[in-house]
Order: C-alpha cells, then structure tokens, then sequence
C-alpha cells in the first residue's frame, strides 16, 4: 500500500497497537503530527510532516523518528523515512525504532545500577560521589 497523507495516520496507530506500544499524539495540524511513544525511560518520538506544495500535498509523508533530544540537539537514535523514496516501509523503520529504544532503555538501565552502587561505595568510604562521577542524564 502507498503512504499518503491521508493514510499515515491509521498504518502508524495500527502498527502500535499490533506491538501494544503506548502513545499519544501531540501538535496535530495541516503540517503534520507529533507521536510520543512510551517506551521505558528513554522519550522516543515519530515526526509525521506533510508536503505543502500543492502538486504532492497528497502524495509525500516524511517521518522522523528518534528518541530524547539533548540540550544540543543530539539524539540517541534518529531516522528518516519518506514516502516516495527508496526506503523500506514504515512499520520496519518503527520497528527499528522499538527495538533501538528497548535496547537503549536496557543500556540506560545498567548505567544507572553501576553508578548507584559507584554512589554507595563512595558513601560507605566517606568520599564525595561527586569527586568521581558527573552525570549528564536524569534516570527518573
């Protein structure tokens, strides 16, 4: 089936609910639409932006799909997809971006136990965590 502007919306939310991935669906307009999915710790989001140009308006879909940006603007995953391009389908790439988000989730998650238990040695010993570690990410 061709992506269109007009069928987008229902493949992606149809796809979700197959993978009974958890979303909602922010900053809806004529330019496009924002999903955020609800992976574990890590925000991931799929960009949904439409061609204004009259002569594609129904035709070209681009996706972006990527998890939590950081202050400058780098992000742990990050994809295009477009519609009239010499790209796979969009359920492989949210599929990638699941399995991309779980894995880093799982990473994210091992980070967190090891600099715990790094905070507790340090706390047992009367030293000051802060001496040995910054930490440029919030777990909670």
């Amino acid at each position: 089936m061709k992506i269109t502007k007009h069928n987008i919306k229902q493949t992606i939310e149809d796809f979700l609910k197959s993978k009974k991935i958890r979303y909602s669906i922010s900053d809806e307009d004529s330019l496009g639409l924002t999903y955020e999915l609800f992976i574990g710790y890590l925000e991931c989001f799929l960009q949904v932006e439409y061609d204004l140009d009259a002569e594609y308006s129904d035709k070209s879909v681009v996706v972006q799909l990527f998890t939590n940006v950081d202050s400058n603007g780098n992000s742990l995953y990050s994809e295009t997809w477009e519609n009239d391009g010499n790209y796979g389908s969009i359920e492989s790439e949210i599929e990638t971006l699941i399995d991309e988000t779980k894995r880093m989730n799982s990473v994210v998650n091992k980070i967190s136990k090891k600099i715990e238990q790094i905070i507790e040695l340090c706390e047992d010993n009367g030293l000051d965590s802060h001496n040995f570690l910054t930490v440029h990410y919030d777990f909670d």
